[in-house]
């Protein structure tokens, strides 16, 4: 008995790499779509129901709850202050204070990709500002127009949060230019990923910022098992 349940752990271990990256291969909601998610209320509480995806821009704003995804007009709108967290499909974003690039307001939602020890996550903005406008009192048209919005031509801004640390680790500009030393630093409990990144070995530069978190949370998640 005592065999078998070493030769379990073990494979468990040899599997945790491709656990946490299963993640990244889930496909992107559909612009517009209403789908199967939750928000976390300031009280703690989850409120099951369904959510709308509006794109990766507008959902950093605002959310909407709909108790039955035909019901329109029971639909009930939540901004950053109003709840902690929400997640519509496989996307998570949690509700921060924080000035942001090009956000007229500090409170936000913020999409959270990697779970973990490391938190990840990404700001989408546009350099024109005055493409993505809205207003509180946004209407069906200004959604409409929202949806059709090409994701791709956004900019994006990584942070990351570790452990039990309250502000956020932007990854810009000054983080960036000495990416090597300040990453090493960010990780160096992990030496063996810390010793990859100060070297500049090939997948751990400052392109690859998501994949040395999730490889730093596999090896953080196995040495807890290990205790």
């Amino acid at each position: 008995m005592k065999c078998l349940c070493v030769n379990l752990f073990v494979i468990f271990i040899i599997l945790l790499p491709s656990l946490g990256y299963a993640q990244v291969n889930q496909p992107e909601p559909e612009r517009g779509s209403i789908l199967p998610g939750y928000i976390i209320t300031l009280q703690g509480d989850t409120i099951k129901g369904y959510l709308l995806n509006i794109n990766l821009w507008l959902n950093q704003k605002m959310t909407f709850l709909y108790k039955d995804p035909e019901d329109r007009e029971g639909r009930v709108r939540y901004k950053p202050k109003e709840i902690k967290a929400y997640q519509v499909g496989p996307r998570y974003y949690e509700s921060v204070d924080h000035p942001f690039t090009n956000s007229m307001r500090s409170d936000n939602f913020l999409l959270r990709k990697v779970d973990g020890q490391i938190k990840y996550y990404v700001w989408y903005f546009d350099e024109d500002k005055t493409k993505l406008m809205y207003s509180d009192n946004i209407s069906l048209a200004e959604l409409g127009k929202a949806f059709l919005f090409d994701e791709s031509e956004l900019w994006k801004n990584e942070y990351a949060r570790k452990g039990n640390e309250v502000t956020l680790t932007e990854f810009g500009l000054k983080f960036l230019m000495k990416f090597a030393k300040n990453m090493s630093e960010f990780v160096g409990d992990d030496v063996e990923l810390a010793q990859k990144i100060a070297s500049k070995n090939e997948g751990y530069k400052n392109i690859n910022i998501e994949a040395i978190i999730r490889e730093y949370n596999d090896w953080y998640l196995k040495t807890q098992i290990k205790k």
